[in-house]
């Protein structure tokens, strides 16, 4: 998974997902199902950045449960963000670089993922460098 996910290739990635597969980005509410579906996820996630040099998804923590059926799987992106970038509001600006840690936990069942439950704080996006209070 570490392979497929820190590189470009859609390809590698979707085929790590079971055909009736899901991903949820819980930030935002959007929900993708079925491999045509994580496939476009992934190419326009992938068109909406670009890594230069030190940049990239860099793994933090990945640890696994003893039967193989749960994943998590703990990353920072980093990245400058393209024209391409996919949002319809909330649209960092292109060259904006932005660097968001991300939690994913999975979902496995056959060696496939079956889910995915993507955690990010989506104002590291938006609003990059304001901070934002709820209990203080």
């Amino acid at each position: 998974m570490t392979d497929a996910m820190t590189s470009d290739d859609v390809e590698s990635m979707v085929n790590l997902f079971a055909p009736d597969g899901e991903w949820l980005i819980v930030a935002t509410g959007e929900r993708f199902r079925g491999l045509d579906e994580i496939r476009q996820l992934a190419t326009r996630s992938v068109a909406g950045r670009d890594h230069p040099a030190g940049t990239g998804i860099k793994p933090t923590n990945v640890f696994i449960n003893a039967d193989g059926t749960k994943l998590c799987w703990e990353y920072v992106h980093t990245a400058v963000v393209t024209d391409k970038w996919p949002a319809s509001r909330n649209r960092p600006a292109p060259g904006t670089k932005i660097e968001m840690p991300i939690v994913l936990i999975c979902d496995i069942r056959k060696d496939k993922l079956v889910k995915i439950r993507e955690y990010f704080n989506l104002q590291t996006v938006t609003e990059p460098g304001v901070p934002h209070k709820l209990y203080s």
